[in-house]
């Protein structure tokens, strides 16, 4: 199960990114973990996706467009 942050909601709206975007990010993008932290993120496209993992649970932190 996906479940947004007030943050990320509001962040993907304002930058017009879709939820099923978001998602597929997580499931078929790129993924690493922070060191020292429990912060994974993911990429694929132009979408990165920062998120953290519970049981089978992903808590969406934010996400944004990426560059290059």
């Amino acid at each position: 199960m996906f479940i947004y942050t007030r943050h990320s909601f509001e962040k993907i709206d304002a930058l017009g990114i879709e939820k099923g975007d978001v998602e597929q990010t997580i499931k078929k993008g790129m993924k690493w973990k922070e060191e020292k932290s429990e912060k994974w993120h993911a990429r694929m496209a132009a979408i990165e996706v920062v998120f953290m993992k519970r049981n089978k649970d992903f808590i969406i932190i934010t996400a944004y467009f990426v560059r290059g």
